[in-house]
């Protein structure tokens, strides 16, 4: 059977989308305005497309437990767009009483130096700091090539479905594909925004260890956990004592019972 015009004319288009795709020049990614070793987006020698690089932070920092909550909180008000973007935050206490927290944020790369400072202000005390970097210019550039071809295939599709003389049938299946490039478009332009967004930030991880208060040069936490082992140890006991005396009550109603009458019988005999 002749495959119908239109038809024919979409496996051409088809065809001319995927060599259009393989011969298309990558398209240079502009980089950012300045220096700094913060950057996510890196100078490339010309010609080449700029490089995108995800750049990721990890602070941990000692401080009072008394002063966790406040210092999450001011650090937290240093994040506010644009600019900085808060992702998540946690703060919650430990079995002996330590208060820990924590924080993510992104944050423009023009801004990272101020915030760190901030993370690291007194009372904190820095005890880890890490630095990693993920080059994304492969993912980034070969999903605008991809989006690149969605779009021409669908300019492509939207000029069948002008043309004139084509019928109920052929329109159907043009506008089911139209509607399935479409799609496409739309996830490929959100992975497209996310890399970029991850490319053009800096991720910023910290976490918060509150320190138990001491008792001069000692450390009282030991005792403190001691403590409440012991105080543990005893409402366990208590609750095994309940527990075997509900066990035990029928058993010894009857108990009582058998030998009330055993005594009753023995005074019979005698």
């Amino acid at each position: 059977m002749r495959d119908r015009p239109v038809l024919r004319t979409l496996k051409v288009a088809a065809v001319a989308v995927v060599l259009l795709t393989a011969c298309k020049r990558q398209a240079a990614v502009p980089a950012l305005s300045g220096s700094s070793v913060h950057v996510a987006r890196l100078s490339a020698p010309s010609g080449e497309p700029a490089r995108r690089i995800a750049v990721s932070h990890r602070f941990m920092v000692d401080l009072p437990g008394a002063d966790v909550e406040r210092t999450q909180r001011e650090t937290l008000a240093g994040c506010d767009p644009p600019g900085c973007w808060v992702l998540a935050t946690h703060i919650g206490q430990t079995r002996d009483g330590a208060v820990q927290a924590s924080i993510s944020v992104r944050i423009a790369p023009e801004r990272y130096a101020g915030f760190a400072a901030a993370i690291t202000a007194p009372p904190a005390r820095l005890t880890i700091h890490t630095e990693s970097a993920e080059d994304k210019t492969l993912a980034v550039l070969d999903i605008e090539k991809r989006l690149d071809a969605q779009m021409v295939l669908r300019d492509r599709l939207m000029q069948l479905l002008k043309q004139p003389g084509t019928s109920a049938g052929d329109l159907v299946a043009v506008e089911k594909q139209l509607a399935d490039v479409q799609g496409t478009i739309e996830s490929e332009t959100a992975q497209r925004d996310y890399l970029r967004t991850i490319t053009d930030t800096v991720m910023v991880e910290v976490s918060y260890n509150g320190l138990i208060q001491q008792a001069g040069p000692f450390d009282v936490s030991p005792v403190l956990v001691a403590l409440e082992g012991f105080a543990g140890i005893v409402i366990q006991s208590v609750g095994d004592m309940i527990a075997w005396f509900a066990y035990a009550l029928p058993w010894l109603a009857i108990v009582v019972l058998a030998g009330w009458a055993g005594r009753r019988l023995l005074r019979r005999q005698g």
